[in-house]
């Protein structure tokens, strides 16, 4: 008996001294491409927690059984493109980059073009219901540890950046996320958003807090619609729940829960292929001289064609056919009333807004007194076309649009506000209007 107890006493000190032994553990350094393997990220295993018999396990990590598709991604194209191969975003190296070291400079600084990191982030999932926590979360396999936080909601709600910065990542090539978009953030946080249905961000994409940049899926290594959220800090992940103001998750689930007992809840449809905007590849070409001049992109110059209209010089920077008639803007039907410039489109909030015409973006913000957020475009005939009171933006200045293409949505802001002018005079568009819903 003394005999067996000496030999479990020496096995059990040996096996505590073999990780001290150079390499006996191999660690997530050591192969800087596998970056899923090497997770700890895992949503295969709820067995364990649920009580049912714990299954037979092959090694760790082994995916074969799952698919990270079916890819859904934005075509790189426009100024976004052109900034994503300037910075080097977009590649898988770049993912890994950012999710286990600190940031590019390069990154922090382009991250910083909507502001600084705000006090509290913004929930990502507006109806978004705590799923499973952040850490060990298995008291059996330490190698389980979850990186996130995962927030479960209907396939096709709305997924939003918790802060401004650039996205650094949107594709399906981390194996085990599925379609998924990584974000640098002024502050250089990181965060990760997983197994999505589909992104809405390319990479160079510079977006606000609360922007909508994907949907939630069931892509990846996910037994159903959740998003994984991750939040990491010099390539380290923590806790992300302490960054929010209060509990939103609460909310979101008393609201989610009212909304369904009172029957006023909608499942979403944004996201499948009859209320998506077609893709249409690579633009053409989106005259980088222009998109590069100090002016363009100002709220002034914007003002002098509206005032002065388009010199026969800026037209000819301009790609696009030319048309007599202009597109209906909305997706849908709405009520049109005349302003002293413009119309006001009384629409549903969150309404595809499209572009009228060919033309070139000249201005994309804030600035014009009483139209909010707005695109300005630039076509070729030498009109020029305002669309305001947008809730969000989907193109930036320099990029070329093509008639139908959907720049914005706008309506939880207020009616969309249109206006077109050319050669320095405001035209009343109603009557040129086709395909009115």
């Amino acid at each position: 008996m003394r005999r067996t107890r000496a030999i479990h006493t020496l096995l059990f000190a040996l096996g505590a001294l073999l990780p001290l032994v150079p390499g006996a553990v191999a660690t997530a350094d050591e192969d800087e491409d596998d970056i899923v393997e090497n997770e700890p990220h895992d949503d295969l295993d709820d067995d364990e927690e649920s009580g049912s018999p714990r299954r037979r396990r092959g090694r760790r990590h082994d995916y074969s059984h799952f698919s990270d598709g079916p890819r859904r991604v934005p075509n790189p194209r426009g100024a976004s493109q052109a900034r994503a191969e300037s910075l080097g975003l977009g590649t898988r190296d770049a993912a890994s980059h950012a999710l286990r070291r600190s940031p590019d400079p390069r990154w922090l600084r382009a991250a910083e073009h909507h502001g600084p990191m705000p006090e509290h982030l913004h929930w990502p999932v507006d109806l978004g219901r705590f799923g499973r926590g952040f850490g060990f979360v298995r008291r059996t396999r330490p190698d389980l540890r979850h990186d996130g936080v995962d927030v479960v909601a209907d396939e096709g709600s709305v997924i939003r950046a918790v802060g401004p910065g650039i996205v650094a990542y949107s594709d399906n090539g981390i194996r085990g996320f599925g379609n998924a978009v990584v974000i640098v953030h002024p502050n250089g946080w990181v965060s990760l958003y997983a197994h999505c249905y589909r992104t809405t961000v390319q990479p160079g994409w510079r977006v606000r807090a609360g922007e909508r940049i994907g949907f939630v899926g069931t892509t990846g290594i996910s037994r159903g619609p959740h998003l994984h959220f991750e939040l990491r800090r010099n390539g380290r992940a923590f806790d992300p729940l302490h960054e929010f103001e209060g509990r939103p998750w609460i909310a979101a689930y008393r609201r989610w829960r009212d909304l369904r007992s009172s029957g006023q809840y909608e499942e979403p449809t944004a996201h499948v292929p009859e209320n998506t905007p077609p893709e249409r590849g690579l633009a053409r070409p989106t005259r980088e001289r222009r998109a590069a001049a100090e002016d363009v992109g100002q709220v002034a110059f914007l003002r002098k064609l509206i005032a002065d209209g388009a010199g026969q010089d800026e037209l000819e920077e301009v790609p696009g056919d030319h048309f007599s008639n202009l597109l209906w803007p909305l997706r849908g039907s709405a009520r049109i009333v005349r302003r002293p410039r413009g119309v006001n489109l009384s629409t549903e909030p969150d309404t595809p807004i499209r572009a009228v015409a060919d033309g070139l973006v000249v201005f994309t913000g804030e600035g014009l007194s009483g139209v909010g957020k707005a695109v300005g475009v630039l076509h070729p005939n030498g009109w020029v076309t305002l669309y305001g009171n947008a809730e969000s933006l989907h193109v930036e200045v320099g990029q070329a649009v093509q008639r139908g293409e959907w720049i914005a949505r706008g309506g939880g802001a207020g009616p969309v506000h249109f206006q077109l002018h050319q050669g320095g005079s405001e035209v009343d568009p109603r009557e040129l209007f086709v395909q009115v819903r």
